[in-house]
């Protein structure tokens, strides 16, 4: 059985771990009822947390926030961040985490940019984006819900100070075979041609998916790509 997330380690100092997130999920919208504890990681989608009532602490590239009732938070792909969980932790939020793949039509790519600050506050909310999260966890369809995440990202990048991201130095060879391979599956696609593209060996590319991956290559090239397949028909492409 195949998990929906695959965690690789890619730092690691000390007691501290950064992982990336290899996500299946085109997107996923939840509504968090406590607090979330979560270790630092980062993944190619973006995420948004809005606060309907409660407080949740959050870092986002080692700076620690608390989201108070009304703010949102905006983490940009491919930034580190992770969650902490308080001790009165009751809370009404919701948290969307969504591919590129699925709102590349109506945005530049965000994975190119970081925000100023990840925080708009309660006074800064637009009031259609306020609108869209109360309403998007109580859709059933996934096309609305997917309505609802382009309604929320419109209205809210508007209201961040974006800058081009400056290119973090990963060196992390399970990344960017990850990397690599999130950008090419859709190509004729084998442990060689990965291999000579990273210039490395293909016995490495197989180890790092037994030993760190965890799952088998030709296996994962395949998830992608029925799960491509499936959001194509799911968006009427």
């Amino acid at each position: 059985v195949l998990r929906d997330v695959v965690f690789i380690e890619i730092f690691g100092g000390g007691s501290m771990l950064t992982f990336y997130e290899v996500r299946r999920k085109s997107f996923s919208v939840k509504n968090n009822l406590e607090t979330v504890s979560f270790g630092d990681h980062m993944h190619a989608d973006i995420e948004i947390l809005y606060m309907r009532s409660g407080n949740q602490r959050i870092t986002v590239e080692g700076n620690e926030y608390i989201i108070g009732e009304g703010e949102t938070a905006v983490v940009f792909p491919n930034v580190r961040h992770s969650y902490i969980k308080e001790k009165t932790d009751k809370v009404d939020a919701i948290l969307i985490i969504c591919s590129s793949k699925m709102y590349k039509s109506f945005f530049p790519d965000l994975s190119e940019f970081v925000s100023k600050s990840p925080v708009i506050t309660a006074k800064n909310m637009p009031n259609d984006a306020k609108y869209a999260f109360g309403a998007i966890d109580k859709s059933q369809s996934n096309d609305v819900r997917l309505a609802w995440i382009v309604i929320i990202l419109s209205q809210i990048i508007a209201k961040l100070t974006l800058t081009h991201k400056n290119p973090f130095p990963i060196e992390d060879m399970s990344y960017k075979i990850v990397s690599y391979i999130d950008e090419n599956f859709i190509q004729p696609i084998s442990l060689q041609s990965v291999a000579e593209a990273l210039s490395i060996s293909k016995s490495y590319v197989s180890r790092i998916f037994s030993e760190k991956i965890k799952i088998d290559f030709r296996q994962y090239i395949n998830v992608l790509r029925a799960e491509y397949a499936a959001k194509l028909i799911q968006i009427g492409r």
